[in-house]
């Protein structure tokens, strides 16, 4: 870990911190003790998520509704806290160069590609997903989750050229497939861009940048039909996900090529099957 980097991180940590306590303490409706409990559940769904390049919305979205939180309060909540910590891990991937994402950088061509598609995808699947059966919606979307997962397992240690005709293709997918169904989109989009050339490690800095805009439209939708976000819950819940990211990020950027791409494949696959088992309980 470079000093500049550990100097970032720190200062980070400290402001989420003290950001946290200090909204602890001006809003009196938020309980101390669940606060907490949010705020740990939301470090480790975005450690992995940030690590990983998704699994944040997917694993925690359920959880909350076990909870006994509302739907309508969790999902923009959930997207918003999205926006916040993909913006940072974009940030701290590119400072520690998992990913280039400055204006000259490899991989900001990519990296706007998928932020461009996934804005179109999202607007048509919003209108689409009015007009089809979200059962076979989702079971479309766990059979592409799983079958990527598996073709970056099958390909892992192959080389793969880059082809900017499949991004396209990929950014239209995930994007419709996060619209119409909440999730799908780090997985697809994580697996999707290794199948097309890029890195792994490159992958997942991308996956983070390009989501963060595809929930920026999401929240702009939600709060236009007058959806509020919940403070009690957004408070904890955006301040685990900021903290866990510098955490994350650092990880990645030590564990070597091949084995990430394997696990990739692995939790890629992993997501497709939860979420076919899903539909079939």
């Amino acid at each position: 870990m470079s000093p500049e980097y550990l100097k970032k991180s720190l200062a980070w940590i400290i402001l989420v911190l003290v950001a946290f306590a200090v909204s602890i303490a001006v809003h009196g409706g938020i309980d101390p003790v669940d606060a907490l409990l949010i705020f740990a559940l939301c470090f480790a769904c975005e450690l992995v998520d940030s690590g990983l390049g998704m699994g944040y919305g997917t694993i925690l979205t359920p959880t909350l509704l076990l909870l006994g939180y509302d739907a309508h309060d969790i999902v923009p909540t959930v997207l918003m806290s999205e926006l916040l910590s993909g913006l940072t891990a974009s940030f701290f991937h590119n400072e520690i160069r998992n990913v280039q994402l400055g204006f000259r950088g490899r991989d900001f061509l990519p990296a706007a590609i998928l932020a461009a598609g996934s804005v179109a995808g999202v607007s048509v699947g919003v209108a689409l997903a009015l007009n089809l059966p979200k059962d076979s919606l989702n079971l479309g979307v766990g059979i592409i989750i799983l079958a990527s997962g598996f073709f970056v397992l099958l390909h892992s240690r192959r080389h793969i050229e880059y082809r900017r005709w499949k991004m396209v293709l990929l950014a239209a997918v995930a994007s419709f497939n996060k619209a119409v169904s909440g999730g799908g989109y780090g997985p697809l989009v994580t697996s999707g861009q290794i199948l097309s050339g890029v890195s792994g490690k490159a992958s997942i800095g991308i996956t983070s940048f390009a989501e963060a805009f595809t929930c920026l439209l999401a929240v702009t939708l939600f709060l236009a039909q007058g959806e509020q976000l919940n403070l009690i819950l957004f408070v904890p819940m955006c301040a685990g996900a900021l903290l866990s990211v510098p955490f994350s990020v650092f990880a990645i950027s030590v564990v070597r090529e091949d084995l990430l791409r394997t696990i990739i494949g692995v939790v890629t696959m992993l997501m497709g099957a939860l979420t076919l088992i899903k539909l079939a309980t």
